[in-house]
């Protein structure tokens, strides 16, 4: 169960005043690290911004931090096993994670979007991950 959200870094920038024609999000899993049963997950939120002419990038939002959370020591054990493996979350944990920044990230994000002349960084749907079937 997520317990808290740490923000450490929060990050704008825009290039020129030309108009946005798309966003793009991206969150990255920066690290993991597993004590008994607490879990803290570093992350990165970028909402990148693209212009109308010739969709290049004219600005950037980026928020940085932890989240925290408490679960079992089972959950927790098959966390850091993930992580260490295959640098990546088992996919419960991984959705609970990426939804909870998406609306973290997105309320934090907006007074500074706008203060910047961004749209508020809103991802406009739920996260629902699936593993990729082998080949």
């Amino acid at each position: 169960m997520i317990t808290a959200v740490d923000v450490t870094r929060i990050e704008a920038n825009r290039t020129n005043k030309e108009l946005i024609s798309n966003m793009k999000f991206n969150i990255n899993f920066d690290d993991v690290k597993v004590n008994n049963e607490n879990v803290e997950v570093a992350f990165t939120f970028t909402a990148i911004y693209d212009g109308a002419q010739a969709a290049k990038e004219i600005g950037k939002l980026t928020i940085a931090g932890n989240i925290l959370a408490k679960e079992t020591k089972k959950d927790a054990e098959a966390i850091e096993k993930k992580w260490s493996s295959a640098k990546t979350l088992p996919l419960e944990f991984a959705e609970n994670v990426i939804n909870m920044l998406n609306f973290e990230c997105a309320a934090r994000g907006t007074l500074v979007a706008y203060s910047m002349g961004f749209v508020a960084p809103l991802p406009l749907s739920k996260a629902k991950l699936q593993e990729n079937e082998k080949q």
